[in-house]
């Protein structure tokens, strides 16, 4: 983690405060969603993408978005966009590979046609695999929780909708990556709540929190959190809330919730501030490894993060209103040893997984047996990387972890 990111791309298009960023599956795409409207880019080439006509109103709920969350279904190769409105709309857009644009594919209007912002949307899965539908949950201010099945052919149905106590005032739910189960954090109170991911049912609820959690984000294993609780980033054990590191921060300026996300495997975290730049702190020292510049200065409360084989991705864009906003995206390339050291903490978390459908954690289940072969062959490879050989066969990083995977599929395929 010795490496700074570089800035990428600066991306235009929103003319006005973005509040949420997106990336897609394998950073195919980034949205870019606020109060004028939706923005989408394909990263491949910088381009914004063709969209479904929506109005530039930012005085107007139908058209202000709140939220975005992707899913990509790898039967049918479909990259499915969900959105979430200040009205309460839940709207899917669908790619279409043959004409190069994004078609309406769904859209769920306001529960009796009244407004109920959509506060916060998660997926259980953003990268479905064939025979597998996708979950989608959001949260909205008059404290509804409410779940869908998507399947690859865009079959929208609703599972449950939960309403919570008056008492409770949501900000951010999370789904988790293992029981399908899900959190929900309010912006105020501390009072954290689990609902069953068939029924909605309250399955527990924890009541000593933060007093505040502006944004949350939970990791992969749903054993911790990082909250941004009114200054500072921390980060908390979820089952005892037990409180592990605080990120400092300077004193906000103004109140608005700064967005934070993990990134890197959870090794860094990434914060907005409302002082021109976005924050990448160290989990482990808690120090401020890199600020993260953002030209026009102001608000920037949105940050999202990606890894690939080969790279990371942080983006940021501006939020202050009535103002135009750009993208930020900056990059940080793998070395060949972090590409190892990843790969390795990937197969760790597999190999430590319960084998039942529900907790597989990214995609197949590695026994003892092999696990003890994947060491030995990273340890060769660990080596020859240290004495640069990579570089001698002009072996590239991103192939190093690609041939990686492939023996871990032979070997998964083998044992089935």
């Amino acid at each position: 983690m010795s490496s700074q990111y570089q800035a990428l791309s600066t991306l235009s298009g929103p003319r006005d405060a973005v509040v949420s960023l997106a990336f897609s599956g394998k950073a195919k795409f980034l949205s870019a969603v606020g109060y004028s409207g939706v923005c989408v880019w394909d990263l491949s080439t910088s381009a914004a993408t063709p969209l479904p006509h929506m109005l530039f109103a930012p005085q107007n709920p139908k058209y202000v978005i709140t939220t975005s969350v992707w899913v990509y279904f790898q039967k049918n190769k479909h990259h499915i966009l969900v959105l979430g409105s200040m009205r309460g709309d839940v709207i899917l857009w669908d790619w279409k590979d043959d004409t190069k644009s994004f078609q309406l594919l769904f859209r769920v209007p306001p529960i009796e046609n009244a407004e109920d912002e959509i506060l916060s949307m998660d997926v259980y899965e953003q990268d479905i695999a064939s025979g597998r539908i996708g979950r989608v949950v959001a949260a909205t201010v008059n404290r509804r929780v409410t779940v869908w099945t998507l399947s690859s052919s865009g079959e929208f149905a609703q599972v449950f909708t939960t309403v919570l106590d008056p008492n409770v005032n949501p900000k951010t739910v999370r789904m988790c990556k293992i029981t399908r189960d899900i959190f929900v954090f309010p912006f105020y109170g501390g009072e954290i709540h689990c609902l069953d991911y068939k029924t909605g049912a309250i399955k527990y609820c924890k009541s000593h929190g933060p007093g505040i959690m502006g944004s949350v984000a939970l990791s992969n294993t749903s054993k911790h959190f990082v909250a941004f609780t009114g200054k500072n980033f921390q980060l908390y054990r979820l089952g005892s809330l037990e409180l592990l590191k605080t990120f400092t921060a300077e004193t906000p300026v103004v109140l608005f919730p700064k967005h934070v996300t993990f990134g890197e495997l959870e090794n860094i975290i990434v914060g907005g501030t409302d002082r021109g730049c976005a924050l990448v702190y160290d989990v482990n020292s808690e120090e401020v490894l890199q600020t993260l510049s953002y030209p026009r200065g102001g608000l920037v409360q949105p940050v999202a993060t990606i890894t690939l084989p080969e790279r990371h991705l942080i983006a940021i864009a501006g939020s202050t209103a009535q103002q135009v906003a750009d993208v930020i995206v900056f990059e940080k390339r793998n070395t060949a040893e972090e590409i190892l050291s990843d790969l390795a903490t990937d197969v760790s978390m597999a190999s430590s997984a319960d084998p039942s459908p529900d907790s597989i954690l990214i995609g197949f289940y590695l026994p003892k047996k092999v696990w003890k072969w994947m060491r030995i062959l990273g340890i060769v490879m660990f080596s020859l990387a240290c004495l640069g050989y990579f570089d001698v066969l002009h072996v590239q990083p991103s192939q190093v972890r690609t041939y990686l995977h492939q023996i871990v599929g032979f070997m998964t395929d083998e044992r089935a």
